[in-house]
C-alpha cells in the first residue's frame, strides 16, 4: 500500500493535499475529511463503524458550528501507518490510517477503482 510522501494542510481550494509514494496525488476538502474522522467519538464506538444519527452539540448534519473556519491546524505521523490531524474545531482524536486515507480519495481514478472493487461479490 502506498504511503504519504508529503502532506500539505493548506492545500488549494480549502483541501488537504497528499502526495503518495506511488506518485498519486489526492485532494481532501477540509469538511469532507473532518466528517470522515474515524475516531470512536465520530463513529459508532460499538464496532459497526457507522456514524451516529445524532451527536451532541451538532448544529448541522455532522459538524458543530465554530467561530473559526474549519481547517486542519496540525498533522503528525502516527507510527508507520497513520496520520493524526488536529482540527480548528478542537477535535484531535482522529487517526487516519494510510489505507483509510487513500480509500477516501475523491479523484475519478480512485472512485472508479473503488466502484469496481465494491461490485465484486
Amino acid at each position: 500500500m502506498p504511503t504519504p510522501r508529503k502532506i500539505k494542510l493548506a492545500g488549494e481550494n480549502n483541501s488537504v493535499a497528499v502526495e503518495w509514494s506511488d506518485g498519486h496525488r489526492s485532494l481532501y476538502p477540509y469538511t469532507y475529511l473532518r466528517e470522515k474522522c474515524p475516531c470512536a467519538t465520530c463513529t459508532d464506538a460499538h464496532g459497526t463503524g457507522e456514524r451516529p444519527t445524532a451527536r451532541p452539540a451538532v448544529q448541522s448534519s455532522v459538524l458543530p458550528i465554530y467561530e473559526k473556519p474549519l481547517k486542519p491546524e496540525k498533522a503528525e505521523v502516527v507510527g508507520r501507518y497513520a496520520v493524526g490531524i488536529t482540527w480548528s474545531d478542537g477535535h484531535s482524536t482522529g487517526i487516519y490510517s494510510f489505507d483509510y486515507l487513500r480509500g477516501l480519495c475523491l479523484c475519478g481514478k480512485c472512485q472508479t477503482r473503488e466502484s469496481r472493487v465494491g461490485n465484486r461479490g
